[in-house]
């Protein structure tokens, strides 16, 4: 059985008609039921066995009574950790996230996740098998001055990713890391702003499956912008502090004024 989290939308949804199969069992959760339920229904047509929840990944005590009940009908092999928030919620104001949009983003990006996870642990490590799939971002590399909460939500995920693969290897659990650049997906589509080497839904899910079934630990894409965040990275934080803030100055920060007609 796969557990996937965030299936309603975006990349959850084309990873769930990715992975839908033949004598599969999905179990897909998101918190739209109309959308969830449309792609439990492709998912069904393409001959998958689905069973479909509404669940708020920050409902910690939920999560773990449906995960739990779902792996006594069957064991969870693999387990998407996909839900977040994104996109026009993420961006903060010229003064910075207030702390209930940081509380959010922490919540849903980086608890939530924690959510999905966490309860599958025990029995997967008891049966020596199992795969998780942590979804996080290529933003959490690096704190982008356009959302400094939403990158270290997300720069927590990574680590979180990282420690259990290392911890659960000796159990036989096998963990990969998926650190998506701009996914043309409702939520990127809510930016008003550039969305450099934009990758449709579809080509993300096919590249994450692939990277999964070869037992990668990271999934990253698009290169150009990983180059882009390597060199971020390892370059002094004098020019890469540069280099962001020259990125600001065309940013129109959500607080900002309409602007006026004529104006860019």
């Amino acid at each position: 059985m796969i557990v996937l989290t965030g299936a309603s939308s975006g990349l959850g949804r084309a990873l769930a008609l990715d992975y839908a199969a033949p004598g599969r069992m999905l179990s897909l959760l998101g918190r739209d039921g109309a959308r969830l339920g449309d792609v439990a229904a492709l998912c069904r047509a393409r001959g998958a066995e689905v069973v479909e929840a509404l669940i708020d990944v920050t409902d910690a005590a939920a999560m773990a009574e449906w995960l739990e009940a779902r792996d006594g009908i069957r064991p969870v092999d693999m387990v998407i950790a996909n839900a977040g928030l994104g996109g026009k919620a993420a961006l903060a104001p010229r003064g910075g996230e207030s702390l209930a949009q940081a509380g959010a983003l922490f919540a849903v990006n980086t608890l939530g996740l924690v959510h999905g996870v966490a309860p599958l642990l025990p029995r997967m490590r008891a049966r020596g098998a199992g795969r998780l799939v942590i979804v996080g971002s290529i933003q959490g590399a690096m704190g982008l001055p356009h959302s400094p909460a939403y990158s270290a939500s997300k720069a927590a995920v990574r680590i979180y990713g990282d420690g259990l693969r290392r911890l659960l290897k000796p159990d036989g659990i096998g963990v990969t890391i998926v650190l998506p650049g701009f996914i043309d997906t409702p939520m990127s589509q809510s930016l008003a702003m550039a969305r450099p080497f934009l990758w449709s839904a579809e080509r993300a899910a096919r590249k994450v499956a692939r990277d999964v079934a070869r037992g990668r630990r990271y999934s990253v894409f698009p290169w150009p912008l990983r180059l882009s965040v390597a060199f971020g990275r390892c370059a002094p934080a004098i020019v890469s502090d540069w280099v962001l803030a020259l990125s600001l100055r065309r940013h129109r920060f959500p607080d900002d004024a309409p602007p006026r007609r004529g104006q860019p």
